[in-house]
């Protein structure tokens, strides 16, 4: 669990900083990284992904809020003995929408005009244009709820099996060795 709390804080944190970064320097040009790679520019996403739901600022901090407590529940029954990277999957999750959450009751009271998003990698930024999806920009909780999301999805579809067996026989050896 110690384990769970720093890592969250971490993240969390450098979220935070990431953002409060942005903000201070004021990136309304865009600051170019890595060229036709990585770029950063201060925008506020009231909504969620390429600005979906807008104008429901309320709703979408109260389905975050939801996220949060079920993340919560889950993260405070990893095992890291048993599946260190489920943990860290679900760790990562819970600090990108905690990192979410947290903007988005700001501007809930007015604070803000949205949550704070940075980052444009270019080559998805093509994608999603060719797509016609517009820009994609989004901040680092995004980059730790989605790799949470799908490193879990992984990790549960196709090694939650090999790892059960696997814990499974090493008690049995245990119970073995304490019986003779």
């Amino acid at each position: 669990m110690v384990v769970t709390v720093i890592l969250f804080f971490c993240l969390v944190m450098a979220d935070q900083v990431l953002k409060f970064v942005v903000e201070r320097v004021a990136l309304n040009d865009t600051f170019v990284l890595i060229p036709n790679f990585l770029e950063l520019r201060l925008t506020y996403n009231p909504g969620m992904a390429w600005g979906a739901l807008g104008n429901n600022t309320l709703l979408l901090t109260i389905i975050s809020a939801v996220a949060t407590i079920i993340l919560c529940y889950f993260a405070t029954k990893n095992d890291w003995k048993r599946n260190k990277v489920g943990a860290i999957a679900l760790t990562m999750a819970l600090a990108g929408c905690v990192g979410n959450l947290f903007d988005r009751m700001i501007t809930v009271f007015g604070w803000r005009d949205g949550v704070v998003d940075m980052i444009i990698l270019k080559p998805f930024d093509w994608l999603c244009e060719l797509l016609h999806l517009g820009t994609t920009i989004f901040n680092l909780a995004d980059v730790f709820l989605v790799l949470g999301i799908i490193i879990f999805a992984i990790d549960f579809c196709f090694f939650a099996d090999r790892k059960k067996k696997k814990y499974d026989n090493k008690n049995r050896e245990g119970i073995r060795k304490s019986e003779n």
